[in-house]
């Protein structure tokens, strides 16, 4: 969505609920029932909460909680204030004051999250509808707040990994009681806010923070007692948007002005751009991480931003490096079926869709070098895209020992534990690629610009999320479905599922819309993958991917898939789906007679004419492809 010029979106989303019939357009607000979860303390607000630091800022690991007897307790308060620029941060503070610490869990162990809104009030967004979760009840506000645990494979239900219809509201607490489920990967997950129409400015705010399910060493002996580096890249409004209203460049362009300024671990880089040139000329200030001299480190990637797409490389004297891929999306790459004999991924870059995680190990540079860097690669968006051009995100520094350890300020995490046996009890995904495919189903990306988004089931109205509505899509405990999800849309779209992974099976269409296929996914089980834009020609197909969805788990109830780039998930391109033990498919009614019956009929297709630009479209009105 190539908006030039950041504003907030709530207005943006109240409208468009307005519109669609969702909210009354004169309301007021009203009793949230009573919860167990109110008798719970409150936790107070910290002074001086969400603190940023200088542009240029030697890295540190953020702090780090750890479970001690298979429980994690944690309490946060929720936190608002703005930066110089003006710019509103958000926050998860204890007590003690540590902001967004890491938080460290073994398989099989629970984590407890005690949370307290304590942003002020700013108004009444909608009403959900029965049955509610948490004190907020079924009173939506403008500064609603909730947790997701991203990528985790967790219950979604009430007081667990459940976003629809949790509501936490000024002044009110709740407590999350999280399994982690014996067999989930170890990995590197992470959580943040997910209250649909402000999700967008929460995490542009900063309220994240990385989840660590810990024994990836004996998973992938190769990470073993190396110096770990949890690295959280977030984003914000750049100062120019902010102060001046500076819109950003056309979508794709390699050296344009950014959308959404980029940090890592809250150091900022500062995109500066100097408007009296032509064209324009943005320069940054990299962080700095440093590393001893002939040292391998162990880097844990967490694209944390609300609109950013990366496309990571490591570069000495701007020659791209090889570096090994340890995991993806929490899940060690080829650990999932028979010995594991096939190690890790060499790749000399990596694509990095918004909430989306990659692990990997990058040796120091030579003393000979004289630049080495961390850097994102320009995205081809798409003509309606956004500019996520080629920039630094941080300079590599040689240090000594005694320095680097200093500057760290280790958190209780600077190392992976130490290999002991080969572990073959996470291999939650095992036999995913050849079990028997019980439905295949066509999902896509379609928009209305520049504020309506949806995401689409082949067969079904399109209409903007709503999440008073009944699911799209009920599929049945204990089975795998092939999905193909395509993007119909002029910009790129990041495709996440919540609950599970999924196996990606191909990436199709791409070089014939100019897009580039991601490296190093095909045959991996990530939460996250990204379907780059249609190039508007009407006799290409639509980019497309084709995916497992693994429902073999224990989880059953409603939960949600939709578009990562909060921005558009804001604004409408999100989905439910329901998931039902056997017992009771029989007795469902469900949409699933209306999904594609062959996974062939997305990967040929072709769209018809342009569709009319209504609140909702049936199929025979989408820029849809006769289906064969």
């Amino acid at each position: 969505m190539n908006r030039k010029v950041h504003c907030c979106l709530c207005l943006g989303i109240l409208s468009v609920l307005i519109a669609a019939g969702l909210v009354p357009a004169e309301v007021s607000a009203q009793t949230a029932p009573t919860s167990a979860s109110t008798a719970t303390p409150a936790i107070s607000p910290v002074a001086n909460p969400c603190p940023r630091f200088a542009p240029g800022s030697v890295i540190s690991q953020p702090a780090a909680l750890f479970s001690q007897h298979g429980v994690l307790n944690v309490q946060f308060s929720y936190q608002t204030t703005t930066d110089f620029a003006g710019r509103a941060l958000y926050c998860f503070m204890t007590p003690s004051g540590l902001e967004n610490p890491t938080l460290h869990v073994k398989p099989g162990d629970t984590l407890v999250v005690t949370v307290t809104n304590n942003t002020p009030d700013t108004g009444f967004m909608m009403t959900l509808d029965a049955p509610n979760c948490g004190p907020g009840g079924s009173n939506m506000r403008m500064n609603s707040v909730n947790i997701h645990y991203h990528g985790t494979n967790t219950s979604p239900t009430c007081g667990a990994d459940e976003v629809i219809k949790t509501i936490i509201n000024t002044g009110q607490t709740f407590q999350y009681h999280v399994a982690i489920p014996t067999n989930e990967p170890p990995g590197l997950y992470w959580y943040h806010p997910h209250v649909h129409g402000v999700a967008e400015a929460a995490v542009l705010g900063g309220a994240s923070g990385a989840l660590v399910v810990d024994g990836i060493e004996n998973v992938q002996p190769a990470v073993s007692n190396l110096r770990q580096r949890i690295l959280v890249v977030r984003d914000q409004p750049t100062v120019q948007a902010q102060e001046q209203g500076l819109g950003e460049g056309s979508g794709g362009d390699p050296n344009g002005i950014p959308f959404q300024d980029v940090t890592i671990n809250n150091i900022s880089t500062n995109a500066t751009t100097d408007i009296s040139k032509n064209p324009p000329v943005t320069t940054y200030t990299p962080a700095i991480l440093q590393m001893q001299p002939g040292e391998t480190q162990f880097w844990r990637i967490s694209n944390s931003s609300a609109d950013s797409i990366l496309d990571l490389q490591v570069r000495f004297d701007h020659v791209p490096q090889p570096f090994k891929v340890v995991a993806i999306d929490g899940v060690a790459v080829n650990s999932q079926d028979g010995t594991q004999s096939a190690g890790l991924l060499t790749e000399t870059h990596f694509r990095l869709p918004p909430a989306s995680r990659v692990e990997i190990l990058v040796n120091a540079p030579g003393p000979g070098v004289k630049l080495a860097q961390l850097v994102t690669q320009n995205i081809l968006t798409g003509s309606d895209g956004d500019d996520d051009p080629n920039r630094p995100i941080f300079n590599i520094q040689l240090a000594r020992t005694a320095e680097a350890a200093e500057a760290a300020q280790v958190a209780g995490d600077d190392r992976v534990g130490t290999f002991t046996a080969l572990s073959t009890s996470h291999q939650r995904f095992a036999g995913l690629a050849t079990a028997p495919i019980a439905q295949r189903r066509l999902v896509f990306f379609d928009e209305i610009q520049p504020t309506t988004f949806f995401m689409g089931v082949q067969g079904q109205p399109e209409q903007v999320f709503n999440p008073n509505a009944p699911p799209a899509i009920v599929a049945t405990q204990g089975t795998v479905e092939e999905w193909t999800v395509e993007n119909r849309a002029r910009e790129n779209h990041e495709f996440h599922f919540h609950q599970l992974h999924f196996l990606a099976e191909s990436q199709n269409n791409f070089a014939i819309n100019g897009d580039v296929p991601a490296p190093g996914i095909v045959g991996q089980y990530l939460d996250m993958i990204e379907v780059p834009n249609w190039d508007g020609n009407p006799a290409h197909p639509f980019p497309s991917v084709t995916l497992r969805i693994d429902f073999r788990g224990h989880d059953v109830g409603l939960f949600v898939f939709h578009c990562h780039i909060l921005g558009h998930e804001d604004l409408g391109m999100m989905n439910i789906i329901q998931v039902v033990a056997p017992s009771s498919a029989a007795n469902q009614k469900t949409s699933s007679k209306k999904a594609v019956s062959s996974a062939k009929a997305s990967e040929g297709s072709k769209p018809a004419a342009a569709a009319p630009t209504s609140g909702a479209r049936t199929a025979s009105e989408m820029d849809q492809p006769k289906m064969p």
